[in-house]
């Protein structure tokens, strides 16, 4: 049985309104896209076509990996305010560089402000769990042990000046 994936109601919520608008308004505008390319004629060499097929796998996708993930939630309740859990940002200082590192963590699949996206069954995210500001964090590597404190802790609307994720443009983990 696939491991459940811990997230805040909030997450829940946002997957599955994200899964009911690309299973009804993402595929009736993927089926207008698939029409009108057929229209063309010719679908040997029908770039529109292959386009709109590409685009109709990668919604196909995207919506099985949404089912997934719902399927798979575990609803957490929430935690202190000051506490790191699912659905928080965390600001820590790396205490060998003195950087300041953004970490969201949060369940696969979903967005959140712009920062390093962390899930909680990752090294950092186990961590990370339970943390509160002023609190050191100690994460193994691949290239040895990293230190970490944490400066902050803020969820929701907390983070509500934070722009969104761009999926994927985040900074990676330094090591």
């Amino acid at each position: 049985m696939p491991e459940p994936i811990p997230m805040t109601a909030q997450e829940l919520e946002r997957l599955r309104a994200e899964l009911e608008r690309l299973k009804t308004e993402g595929r009736r505008r993927t089926r207008e896209e698939l029409r009108r390319a057929r229209s063309f004629g010719d679908f040997r060499e029908n770039a529109e076509f292959e386009e709109a097929k590409r685009t109709q796998a990668t919604l196909e996708g995207r919506i099985a990996e949404l089912e997934n993930v719902i399927g798979r939630a575990q609803v957490i309740e929430g935690a202190a305010a000051d506490c790191v859990a699912v659905g928080a940002l965390v600001v820590a200082s790396d205490m060998e560089t003195h950087e300041e590192m953004r970490f969201s963590l949060r369940a696969p699949g979903t967005e959140g402000p712009d920062a390093i996206p962390v899930t909680p069954d990752s090294p950092i995210g186990r961590s990370l769990m339970g943390k509160r500001p002023g609190e050191l964090v100690e994460v193994e590597t691949p290239s040895g042990t990293r230190r970490y404190q944490v400066m902050s802790v803020s969820f929701g609307s907390d983070q509500a000046g934070a722009p969104p994720d761009t999926g994927g443009d985040s900074a990676p983990l330094r090591s």
